[in-house]
């Protein structure tokens, strides 16, 4: 399945460059802050950001995305000044690129923060998506589903995750549009393996779900 890129542009010429050279992701373009901020919240793999928005900054997505999430983001701006890239980082966007841009750098950009998108981290436990396997206490080797079901747990840092942004990724990466009682049976399952490795769940449909580092008993 296609990496899913959200693209924050306004400038039609540039999004049609842009078009062209991702046509190997799926991408959904927006024009607007507005726009953004109500797709921010989809299951996306990077978002490639425009800092100069017809209706705001970029920045104030950034913002409101690391609220809920670690995903990549990559800042493309026309601006150069060193406040305005440094206030980016501070934001912790992942990567800056100017305008005008060289397409295949940008290419290989996104690609390497795909690659490093790959592999989630909590405490001292490794999600490695692609392999289906979590490396902590012990090596824990997981289903399709059962590592689409954690991929977004894991890149929410401890913060809670909704159950229909959980199904979002079961379905986007499987393909198959589980139910909230199925996922409460995957759960049940995911708990004990998690304990193996140091981890547990917590939460429930109505608050959400998060992770936590298991204490020694816990895990033991």
């Amino acid at each position: 399945m296609k990496h899913q890129i959200l693209v924050l542009e306004d400038d039609m010429d540039m999004q049609e460059a842009l078009r062209v050279s991702l046509r190997d992701f799926d991408c959904l373009f927006c024009m607007t802050l507005a726009q953004g901020l109500q797709e921010a919240a989809g299951d996306w793999d990077l978002i490639l950001l425009d800092l100069g928005l017809p209706d705001g900054n970029g920045l104030e997505l950034l913002q409101a995305v690391r609220l809920e999430s670690d995903v990549p983001v990559l800042v493309l701006s026309a601006q150069t000044d060193q406040p305005v890239i440094l206030e980016a980082y501070a934001q912790k966007a992942d990567d800056y690129i100017t305008k005008p841009v060289r397409l295949p750098v940008l290419k290989a950009k996104i690609g390497r923060l795909l690659e490093r998108e790959d592999i989630r981290r909590f405490g001292t436990v490794t999600l490695y998506v692609s392999g289906c396997r979590m490396d902590g206490a012990a090596e824990v080797m997981l289903t399709g589903t059962e590592t689409a079901v954690l991929e977004p747990l894991f890149a929410a840092a401890g913060k809670p995750v909704s159950s229909q942004r959980i199904l979002r990724s079961v379905a986007r990466r499987t393909g198959f549009d589980m139910s909230l009682e199925t996922l409460s049976v995957r759960f049940s399952g995911l708990r004990r393996k998690l304990g193996k490795s140091g981890l547990m769940i917590r939460g429930d449909r109505r608050h959400g779900y998060w992770l936590e580092e298991a204490d020694h008993e816990s895990a033991s």
